[in-house]
């Protein structure tokens, strides 16, 4: 089977999506499939990497905008001079037979994004959001692609919170849309690396071996909600019943903001932001729990990440990811970001040792139901199904 999966951006520096899709076309080439990624570049001739081949489009613009529609219309002559079996789309074109919105609709994507504003400004992002060009194309084309040519494309959904996304827009027939859960790709963690792990990075960043940990790993620290999280630190701190925890914020995003924020509220002691050269695998190991409080997330690959590998997750109802926690077992998911009470005591919750000892129990199972293998699998039945 010769499949196309088309995403225009291919960097694995920039996480989410991107490292997602290279590595779901490797499990998918090692189940026999032929797999080309076509993507932007800033050359034409294709390569191979790992079983995978990759066809650069290269296309010139003034603007994004200009560019990713050049993108898009270089693809359109690409499958049809290649003629693909599948067309599995992750940036929205017309040539697909499969769509997978790996950062979920362009519309919950636009409406998340709003509510970060606070509701005073809002109005004022809405008609900024009228002059993002591109985000306005890849949106009517995406409307397109699930509305008037619906009958021509199934949609495989990293989660149901997409799935529903998807079914809302236009009426899209409910039995077009597949729940292809999101996977990922880390070695499960044993007792033993485990300990040895914990040990030396917490020494090698003068941390004790019993204070708590709160880890939260992001490049974009605003959508990922650090500065709930600094707010749920400081209230936690401020209670005498509370705990006191340590967060550690590892990623490539300005730490100078929340710098700033610890600072005015008296936590700035309590705050480490380590940058990306720690392995996260490790960081893994070493804390005690994960927060990520995501205003939206259409599934995690951090939160899937740690409870593969035993770590408990806080995090909201607005990431995918989520639908897999089972409370009182894995964390806590909490309805609202607004609620800072209710994520601290949600952070508190999860840093019981009886729940770390539960998920750690359960990490097994959870790494092979989260791998991105079984993620493949599902994706290659699906697949056979279009081609019938």
């Amino acid at each position: 089977m010769k499949v196309a999966i088309v995403q225009e951006h291919v960097d694995t520096r920039r996480g989410g999506a991107e490292t997602s899709t290279v590595e779901m076309a490797r499990h998918l080439a090692l189940l026999g499939l032929d797999i080309s990624i076509i993507c932007r570049g800033e050359k034409p001739a294709p390569f191979v990497d790992q079983n995978v081949t990759f066809l650069p489009v290269v296309v010139k613009g003034v603007s994004r905008a200009a560019r990713t529609y050049r993108f898009v219309q270089g693809v359109h002559r690409l499958c049809r001079d290649e003629r693909f079996d599948i067309v599995h789309a992750v940036t929205p074109c017309l040539s697909a037979n499969v769509y997978q919105p790996r950062g979920g609709t362009y519309a919950e994507t636009i409406r998340r994004s709003l509510a970060l504003a606070p509701p005073l400004l809002r109005p004022l992002k809405w008609l900024g959001r009228r002059f993002n060009i591109r985000q306005r194309f890849l949106f009517r084309l995406e409307q397109l692609l699930l509305g008037k040519h619906q009958d021509r494309v199934y949609v495989a959904a990293v989660s149901d919170y997409v799935r529903r996304q998807v079914v809302a827009i236009r009426g899209f027939p409910p039995e077009r849309v597949r729940v292809v859960f999101n996977g990922v790709d880390i070695a499960p963690l044993t007792a033993e690396e485990r300990s040895q792990l914990r040990t030396a990075v917490r020494a090698e960043h003068g941390l004790d071996e019993q204070s708590p940990l709160v880890l939260l790993v992001a490049h974009n620290f605003k959508l990922k909600g650090l500065a709930e999280l600094l707010r749920a630190t400081a209230y936690s701190s401020s209670t005498g019943a509370g705990l006191s925890w340590i967060v550690i914020v590892a990623g490539r995003d300005s730490p100078r903001p929340y710098q700033r924020l610890a600072r005015r509220l008296g936590i700035e002691s309590s705050v480490r932001f380590v940058g990306t050269e720690t392995p996260v695998r490790s960081w893994y190991a070493a804390a005690d729990a994960l927060a990520h409080p995501t205003w939206y997330d259409p599934c995690s690959r951090v939160v899937l990440e740690a409870l593969s590998v035993g770590l408990p997750v806080v995090t909201t109802r607005y990431n995918g990811a989520a639908e897999v926690i089972e409370p009182g077992r894995h964390g806590v998911v909490l309805a609202e970001l607004g609620d800072v009470a209710g994520l601290a005591a949600g952070i508190e919750n999860a840093l019981q040792s009886t729940l770390r000892e539960a998920c750690q129990a359960d990490a097994p199972r959870l790494h092979e139901q989260l791998a991105m293998a079984r993620h493949a699998r599902e994706l290659k039945s699906l697949y056979e199904d279009v081609q019938m």
